[in-house]
């Protein structure tokens, strides 16, 4: 039976411990602050970053990986898999889809590689590369693992707050929010990745009213059948997210993970969402 090799990047905000325990291959995205650069997750972490982020006044420039880099990646994985599954950030926010795709197109020969745009971010992300790489290890063919991300994706919501829209504005990555906010910076809004891109969730002035606004929105959802709370440094209410959240899994473990550099780049500090994947009404 071939082996499905499964491909991320280092936006699913996955902690390093389900990476391993999956095997899950993450290519990182690059970061530049200041004179310096980086590699996501891999030669920054996330409290380190927030520091230069703070010492450079909130700026720092993020890319994709490079077609080859993601192309070494399918090589190695090559030597011990038949079919490699890569799924990424959304391809509105990020080049990593192209370059993902560019790089499929070198192994004109090699294994088969099916790359797949998540049109989502962060542990929207993360819970469909979960699913992808539990089902490989249970030994599920490439079209089933497909199938079942497909799914999961068309289920999942990814809800955030931010303590200042400045980052996402500076990163160019504030998308339709701009329609709730005009020139005033300081609101405080609940958004949302829908169609791939940052769209406006409601409009609040106060993060406590953002807070509860998204506690609400998780009530009113009939079934969860997995979620994980994300944040940046700063959050002081992920407890508050993670107490409602975690009845309503059952045996599904809640994942509690923090946003990657090259997020937290336009997030900025304080910020928290939640991942979920509602229920399947089929």
């Amino acid at each position: 039976m071939p082996r499905v090799a499964v491909v991320t990047d280092s936006t699913c905000d996955l902690p390093d411990a389900l990476i391993e325990q999956l095997e899950v291959t993450v290519v990182p995205l690059n970061i530049r602050i200041g004179h310096e650069s980086f590699e996501d997750r891999v030669s920054i972490q996330p409290a380190a970053f927030m520091e230069k982020l703070a010492a450079e006044n909130g700026t720092a420039v993020t890319s994709a990986p490079s077609v080859g880099r993601i192309a070494n990646e399918y090589e190695r994985l090559a030597e011990t898999h038949d079919q490699i599954i890569s799924i990424h950030i959304s391809s509105r926010l990020s080049g990593t889809y192209s370059c993902a795709q560019m790089a499929r197109d070198l192994f004109v020969d090699g294994p088969e590689i099916r790359v797949i745009d998540s049109a989502t971010a962060s542990m929207g992300l993360g819970l469909a590369v979960k699913t992808a790489a539990e089902l490989a290890q249970s030994g599920a063919s490439m079209q089933e693992i497909e199938n079942r991300v497909q799914n999961v994706l068309s289920r999942t919501h990814l809800i955030f707050l931010v303590d200042t829209l400045e980052h996402l504005r500076r990163g160019g990555r504030i998308g339709r929010a701009a329609e709730i906010i005009g020139s005033v910076l300081q609101l405080k809004p609940l958004l949302r990745i829908e169609e791939g891109i940052v769209v406006p969730q409601a409009r609040t002035r106060t993060r406590a009213r953002a807070l509860a606004g998204l506690v609400q929105l998780l009530d009113e959802v009939p079934s969860i059948e997995a979620a994980a709370v994300v944040y940046t440094e700063g959050a002081e209410d992920i407890g508050v997210i993670a107490e409602h959240l975690s009845p309503r899994l059952g045996d599904e473990d809640l994942i509690i993970s923090e946003l990657s550099p090259v997020l937290s780049a336009h997030i900025g500090p304080g910020g928290l969402g939640v991942a979920f994947v509602e229920g399947d009404p089929s």
